[in-house]
């Protein structure tokens, strides 16, 4: 069972995952100790830039898989990923 079950109690609209989404895409691709370009994360998760980009724009959700890869190349779960200001959470 899963600690956590913000999930279940709150309702989440997909424009709202999708902005949650950009805005952590952003920020922990540039607060890696090196930060990244798209061009780099995007060879890295073997997906085009412009995949990337519009993960990071807000105007694509991406798949389940893809959600997961970025989960786990940047240490974190596909729910914070998705749900949570990462920003706020580390500052």
């Amino acid at each position: 069972m899963h600690h956590n079950t913000l999930l279940r109690n709150t309702f989440y609209t997909e424009a709202e995952l999708r902005k949650t989404l950009a805005e952590n895409l952003v920020y922990l691709r540039k607060s890696k100790q090196t930060k990244l370009s798209q061009k780099a994360v995007a060879r890295l998760l073997h997906l085009p830039e412009k995949t990337i980009m519009n993960y990071e724009n807000g105007h694509t959700l991406p798949s389940a898989y893809a959600v997961f890869r970025l989960a786990q190349y940047y240490g974190c779960t596909m729910e914070d990923l998705l749900t949570q200001n990462m920003k706020k959470k580390e500052g």
